[in-house]
């Protein structure tokens, strides 16, 4: 494969706006307890790109940024090297939405997690998609669900390299180079059309630090700030 982009967080000094949109505001889904902010309090850079989870005057105040209308691809490979914080209520993701909602909004479209954390579940590792038909909200019935939670001791101690590989009828993710879960179109007789694998379009990147909510779980209001950081993206194809 090709590398066709890389953010080297690493080697900058602020966000590119060019490639990033800076998301901000108050409520967001799954009852979580931050307002995203476009502050160098909460996105910053050194030696890598820190969202940081903060708690001024009783408001939890944290970031968002993503790469909608400014890039997306389809089918390749992801490798993102990133180090997750261990406060309790506090839920990192790097993940993946469609450009074009080609099916339809939320869950119709599809969506992509690379990886999601919980404070509250220090070595658990969430590896899921989300379709139409298997998704957490329209069906709960998680043996039915692209969902699969990984144990990994000492996961938050240092970086990790978190990677997927999206092929046509196939995505796979890894950690550190090892293979975790591979998930297939039709898998165990799942649905074929797009209301089961509508993963055949271009998708954009979503880096976030929400806190509590649903899938966050409860806060340790002492546990601020807290840090999510990202050295590295590369995308090939």
């Amino acid at each position: 494969m090709k590398l066709i982009k890389e953010y080297n967080f690493v080697a900058d000094t602020k966000i590119n706006r060019n490639e990033w949109n800076v998301q901000v505001g108050k409520k967001w889904a799954n009852h979580e307890a931050q307002q995203y902010v476009d502050s160098v309090n909460n996105l910053y850079f050194d030696k890598g790109l820190h969202i940081k989870a903060t708690l001024e005057d009783g408001i939890i105040k944290s970031s968002r940024i993503n790469t909608k209308h400014k890039f997306s691809f389809k089918y390749g490979k992801i490798d993102i090297l990133a180090k997750v914080p261990k406060g309790k209520g506090t839920w990192p993701a790097l993940w993946m939405m469609p450009e074009d909602q080609v099916y339809g909004g939320w869950p119709r479209s599809g969506e992509i997690d690379i990886m999601e954390h919980c404070g509250n579940d220090l070595n658990d590792l969430f590896l899921c998609l989300h379709t139409e038909k298997y998704n957490h909200a329209w069906n709960p019935n998680k043996e039915e669900q692209y969902y699969k939670v990984h144990n990994i001791p000492n996961l938050t101690d240092d970086f990790q390299k978190y990677s997927l590989l999206w092929e046509e009828d196939a995505i796979t993710y890894y950690l550190n180079d090892v293979e975790l879960v591979r998930y297939e179109k039709g898998q165990e007789g799942r649905d074929v059309s797009h209301k089961g694998w509508p993963f055949d379009e271009n998708f954009y990147l979503i880096i976030n630090l929400a806190m509590g909510g649903t899938f966050g779980g409860k806060i340790d209001m002492t546990c601020f700030p807290q840090e999510f950081i990202i050295q590295n993206i590369k995308i090939y194809q």
